[in-house]
């Protein structure tokens, strides 16, 4: 019998299936949350939804949901979810032949970068996009900090502030808000991560990208215990600060990921 928790800061958390949020996420969550508190509920489609977590919160602010998710581990995943929520949604494994233009909000958080030809998967992204819709990013911030994080991923790149700008008005997007969230927090996870994946790397070598892109961010049963002490009254007032920085500098460029809405022009 499944027992899901949910709380403000950790959203949902179902260990029992290999879900609990890692800090990144919960950071990243916090600042989507935010940019479409103000976005008017309708159709959103996310691909690349993995574990299914942000839909399950997508939902319950009204919007009508689906997924797209081609691997096979975190679209099981994603279902369990999927079926604790109020609003029951489809998690699909490929796109469906009625989405083109059916979609007020199409979302992929963390999921350009792992696609080889970006450019393409952005014109196959808006042609899901309705007229007047938006698509709502993230993607992993500055260059210079290409790690070892990121090879674990399987990762193509990570954009610099121009790259990311640029990609998306050469598709004609105006871009209507634009973030860069995660500071100090993210940073520090990122510095911490890369040590730990640097490990994993010379213990269990390369994976192709293919490999690391189907299981990157799903299993997070190691994260455990941080969800506990999250879930706690000194880890609510971490967070909570933490939150709270991250939103003071997100016009800045010192965190670790970028977070853009963007419509046609």
């Amino acid at each position: 019998m499944l027992s899901p928790g949910y709380s403000k800061t950790n959203g949902i958390v179902m260990p029992e299936i290999g879900w609990t949020p890692p800090i990144r996420y919960l950071l990243r969550r916090n600042r989507i949350l935010s940019a479409l508190g103000t976005v008017p509920a309708g159709k959103l489609l996310e691909i690349g939804c993995g574990a299914g977590a942000l839909l399950y919160d997508l939902a319950r602010m009204g919007f009508v949901v689906q997924g797209l998710e081609t691997s096979d581990e975190a679209r099981a995943t994603a279902e369990k979810i999927a079926r604790q929520c109020s609003q029951p949604h489809g998690i699909h494994p490929a796109p469906q032949p009625d989405w083109n233009g059916g979609f007020d909000l199409v979302c992929a958080f963390d999921v350009l970068e792992h696609i080889e030809d970006d450019h393409g998967a952005l014109d196959q992204w808006l042609r899901w996009l309705a007229p007047h819709g938006r698509l709502v990013l993230s993607v992993p911030a500055h260059r210079a900090r290409w790690g070892e994080g990121d090879v674990w991923a399987g990762h193509w790149r990570r954009y610099d502030r121009q790259d990311i700008q640029q990609l998306i008005q050469s598709h004609g997007l105006e871009i209507q808000h634009f973030e860069c969230y995660g500071f100090p927090l993210a940073n520090a996870t990122e510095w911490l991560g890369n040590r730990i994946y640097r490990k994993l790397i010379q213990q269990r070598g390369e994976r192709t990208k293919e490999q690391a892109s189907a299981s990157s961010g799903i299993d997070r049963r190691n994260y455990a215990p941080f969800s506990r002490l999250i879930a706690s009254a000194p880890g609510r007032a971490l967070m909570s600060t933490a939150f709270a920085i991250q939103s003071m500098t997100r016009n800045t460029d010192w965190g670790s990921g970028y977070l853009l809405v963007a419509s046609r022009r």
